[in-house]
């Protein structure tokens, strides 16, 4: 093998007739040590041979005074993966994994159904609309641009303008994949059922169209891996992975077993008569016996020092490699041990907000009550059981790309961040709620400078949102933030990176430092803020410049 490079191939057979194989190859590289495992498992009967390949790759050390310290480190997907996929069929479960979408056209719609629907399968299933106003080809082409880091993970599928329609009655309008869209079904869709929607996000056009395609490709990438980390292997193939690594474990330290006498399998010396001994072999002769320690070193002697020579070289290989697999142990020891803390915080982050989710929803049922309670008093009965009007604006997002198409609708509200920075959040925001968050504080936002417009509010927006006027929507009140603590005024580079644009009119420069801000959500390191500038005094607008992952502060270095 190449320098730096180790291989190990380890294989049994069960007492089934089933026969698996595992292949790891570690290499040495500038960025850490990387891990390749091929595992398979091909039964005794003709049930279905079991394959999986790992990647386990270093993570990115930040640099000094930055957060987190580690950062995953992206891999592409291998071209072993592509080329076994190439030449093998292969299942999740009922869905098939293939380099390249597969085409579904009219009634084929049917069996995409009991796919997205299967709960046995582990990856996720994407599956794209189309209209006949869609060219075929350059849609198709796209779609597989976006999925080419899936490939082996998730499945994917490009439905024809009938088969839209057929999935769309199939499905229900909860489940539906509209032309032009993508949507990513995880396992066990239940169609129907609204809250189960909510899980399978959906790519929108505009999204597709607009964004960069290797920045889209890169997220759907992310989303499937932590997917496939994150879902439990079968029960068959923990089984094996356990024997592997106990299998690993004993070729390197051994199974315990007192090593055999070297010299009993020596082959019997045999004197060769009429020996010519040099000048040079004496002096060597010589050496070797005072080193040894052996006045009388007879050939049998010698040759019992080099096996044991020759053993004790083969220990210390087999020391180093002993070496690299407690490194290795060590390491991913210490990953899980990152990963449970940042699971644990991430946990309790999210059992606080739902605990003040609920009590804002307890206070809110009783004030509703409390309200039907007096209309019925008052024998206005049709409008104590009335709802508001509908408004889209009050519809939740179901991303923060549709979050920021929505503020262009906004009348008060202006955008002039970077919209990457809010995009960066959705690898985290599965679900589409922090996006729901953000959309209420920008609508919270807009109320805010039109009830100050219209004189109906001469507070600012802390006072407002403990203040709300009447018909105004809102946000928890002690979820924002008027302004930035001293620490991070004072500080020139916290305070920098808190400075963003605004039209001249409100500053001559074009930037304004933005200390308000409302915290969407508390989520470890991430914990998304948006930050804004009040300026409806000035122009009757107000901006907002940042829409992203928490900015460091003096909490953070």
């Amino acid at each position: 093998m190449a320098e730096g490079v180790d291989g190990t191939m380890l294989e049994t057979t069960g007492q089934d007739g089933s026969y698996a194989l595992r292949v790891r190859i570690t290499e040495q590289q500038d960025t850490g040590t990387w891990t390749t495992q091929l595992t398979a498992r091909i039964p005794g009967d003709d049930a279905f041979a079991l394959l999986w390949l790992d990647v386990v790759n270093p993570e990115v050390l930040a640099p000094e005074g930055e957060e987190p310290r580690q950062r995953r480190q992206w891999t592409a997907t291998p071209r072993l993966a592509r080329g076994l996929l190439t030449v093998l069929p292969a299942y999740d479960s009922t869905a098939r994994l293939d380099v390249r979408p597969r085409q579904i056209s009219g009634e084929e719609a049917h069996e995409l159904v009991d796919v997205v629907r299967d709960a046995r399968r582990r990856g996720p299933v994407y599956v794209a609309g189309s209209e006949e106003s869609l060219p075929k080809t350059p849609w198709f082409d796209l779609i597989a641009k976006l999925l080419e880091e899936t490939v082996g993970i998730g499945s994917g599928y490009v439905l024809d303008p009938e088969a839209t329609e057929l999935f769309r009655r199939a499905m229900g309008d909860t489940h539906q994949v509209r032309p032009g869209t993508m949507r990513t079904f995880l396992p066990g869709a239940v169609p129907g059922d609204a809250a189960d929607a909510l899980r399978h996000r959906v790519l929108s056009t505009g999204r597709i169209v607009e964004d960069k395609q290797p920045r889209l490709t890169r997220l759907l990438g992310w989303r499937a891996r932590d997917v496939a980390i994150e879902t439990r292997l079968p029960s068959a193939a923990t089984r094996l992975d356990r024997l592997f690594e106990k299998q690993l474990n004993v070729l390197l330290v051994g199974d315990g077993a007192e090593p055999t006498a070297v010299g009993a399998v020596a082959p019997a010396i045999q004197r060769t008569p009429g020996l010519v001994v040099k000048a040079a072999d004496l002096q060597l002769l010589r050496l070797l016996r005072d080193e040894l320690g052996e006045p009388e070193l007879t050939p049998n002697r010698l040759r019992e020092f080099i096996a044991f020579a020759r053993l004790g070289q083969r220990e210390q290989v087999n020391r180093q490699a002993l070496s690299q697999r407690l490194a290795e142990l060590e390491e991913r020891n210490a990953e899980l041990q990152r990963s449970l803390d940042e699971v644990s915080e991430q946990l309790d982050d999210e059992t606080l907000e739902l605990a003040e989710a609920r009590a804002e929803l307890v206070k809110e049922v009783a004030t509703n009550r409390h309200l039907r309670g007096l209309l019925r008093k008052a024998q206005r009965w049709e409008d104590a059981w009335s709802h508001p009007a509908h408004s889209e604006a009050d519809e939740l997002p179901d991303s923060f790309d549709d979050v920021l198409t929505g503020i262009a609708e906004l009348r008060h509200v202006i955008f002039t961040g970077d919209p990457a920075h809010a995009l960066d959040l959705e690898e985290n925001d599965r679900m589409g709620i922090w996006a729901g968050r953000t959309w209420d504080a920008l609508l919270a936002l807009e109320d805010y400078a039109k009830a100050s417009a219209e004189g109906r509010c001469n507070r600012d927006v802390d006072g407002y949102l403990r203040n709300l006027p009447d018909d105004c929507r809102g946000y928890p009140a002690h979820q924002h933030a008027r302004d930035e603590t001293a620490d991070v005024r004072n500080n020139v580079k916290l305070a920098g990176i808190r400075t963003f644009p605004v039209p001249i009119e409100v500053d001559p420069s074009g930037r304004v430092f933005m200390g308000a801000h409302f915290r969407i959500a508390k989520f470890g390191m991430v914990s998304p803020r948006m930050h804004y500038f009040d300026a409806t005094r000035r122009t009757g607008k107000i901006y907002v410049g940042y829409i992203g992952a928490h900015l460091k502060s003096r909490m953070t270095n």
